[in-house]
């Protein structure tokens, strides 16, 4: 067990003031929850939202309201490159995965596969998921020129991307229907949650009826959630992260696929949790901002640019995501952040092609670019905990990994472009 400061890869900070908030919410029930409702539609624009368990939860749900809309259909279009829980929720909904690569540069769809996808009169998706990868907006406006079955639900992931704004439009009002995550490491935190939302009043018809059939948190899960919130309150602290971090059994940062997942209605406390979120989602953004501005300014000064993602700059990334071609200076890169707690950390394992429980059930590739995703790109933290010496070690980690003997001006001056 490694004692010692020890940086998180991700996280939104939850105050004590916010426990207590949401301990308030079980009190009023039903009211904070409408309340919650009501603030997310009125923010987003929205005449419909729902609010469930998890991200993934959503997810699913949205699946089953469009397949129940359009019965016939069966294939759900995703990213080769994604977190598992995209396709997870596509197996709980009972639904079939169909692959697109990536765009090497923007992480996005590769829109003439997704294009030539949309053109099969063969087989005609249900949906496709437009996903706002680690937070940087997609194109769902190229992808809306390209739907032309009024049959394809555009379904927006923006699990990642909450409070990001493209084109003046806020992620999350762009497609048929969005949803967002509010688990640990996302934008925003409720601890765990999800978020619906959706303009149109055929969806939402069909959302209403599953959601009168969702379980609500018994008393134990429940309990489970209040401790959650209260252990990240505490634990997320770089001084205190080396306890969950040393802990095995919490399998924090491994990439699970589980279909299994339970979907549940969002509980008071929860919706509690989330009070002022505007606020702090805004304070918790403007942080993560300032210290994308920094990773790209730095790349940048030492020539390095290529290895970050077009439309990286000013976003609140929660994670800022990092190209490492050479394999073995990638694994050394992550060896050494561990063994400093320097929160840098790799993706998702492999493309979703070669998720072993989904073998021989996903047909087409091969999928170059998520393999390429997934074999050479790792994160870098930008929640506010990250300090100077932080900065410091991680450019000299990441520049002795991109192939740089050490970065070509001292860190003070660097950061000085930053701060302009």
């Amino acid at each position: 067990m490694s004692i010692g400061r020890a940086l998180p890869p991700a996280g939104a900070q939850i105050a004590f003031s916010s426990i207590i908030s949401g301990i308030c919410g079980i009190v009023v029930g039903e009211r904070e929850l409408e309340r919650f409702q009501r603030e997310l539609k009125e923010h987003f624009g929205a005449r419909h939202c729902f609010l469930v368990s998890s991200g993934k939860a959503a997810l699913s749900l949205i699946l089953r309201g469009l397949k129940e809309l359009s019965p016939h259909r069966e294939e759900v279009v995703i990213p080769a490159f994604t977190c598992y829980s995209v396709p997870s929720s596509v197996v709980r909904a009972g639904l079939r995965i169909r692959l697109c690569d990536l765009h090497p540069q923007l992480l996005d769809f590769d829109f003439t596969q997704v294009s030539a996808m949309l053109s099969d009169l063969d087989r005609k998706p249900l949906a496709v998921v437009s996903t706002h990868l680690f937070g940087i907006p997609a194109d769902v406006a190229r992808l809306r020129k390209l739907v032309r079955d009024s049959g394809v639900a555009i379904v927006e992931d923006a699990a990642q991307a909450m409070g990001e704004v493209t084109e003046d439009v806020m992620v999350g009002s762009l497609g048929d229907v969005s949803f967002f995550s509010l688990g640990r490491g996302k934008p925003f935190s409720a601890v765990e949650g999800g978020v619906i939302l959706t303009n149109r009043d055929d969806l939402g018809e069909s959302l209403n009826g599953f959601m009168s059939c969702l379980p609500r948190y018994g008393l134990l899960p429940l309990l489970k959630v209040v401790f959650k919130a209260a252990a990240l309150m505490v634990f997320i602290h770089p001084r205190l992260f080396w306890v969950p971090r040393s802990m095995p059994s919490l399998r924090l940062g491994e990439t699970l696929f589980d279909p299994h997942f339970p979907i549940l209605r969002m509980s008071s406390f929860q919706a509690g949790l989330a009070r002022n979120w505007r606020q702090k989602l805004a304070m918790l953004r403007d942080v993560r901002r300032k210290q994308v501005n920094r990773w790209v300014t730095i790349l940048e000064a030492n020539r390095l640019q290529g290895s970050c993602f077009l439309g990286a700059r000013s976003l609140g990334l929660p994670r800022f995501p990092l190209r490492v071609s050479d394999t073995k200076k990638r694994e050394s890169l992550l060896r050494e952040s561990a063994r400093i707690g320097l929160g840098i950390m790799p993706t998702y394992p492999t493309s979703i092609d070669a998720i072993p429980e989904l073998k021989g059930r996903i047909g087409g590739g091969p999928f170059p670019v998520a393999e390429g995703c997934a074999r050479e790109l790792v994160t870098l933290p930008t929640h506010g905990y990250v300090t100077e010496d932080d900065v410091s070690e991680v450019c000299r980690l990441v520049s002795r990994a991109l192939g740089q003997s050490d970065v070509s001006a001292p860190v003070k001056d660097r950061l000085s472009l930053v701060e302009r």
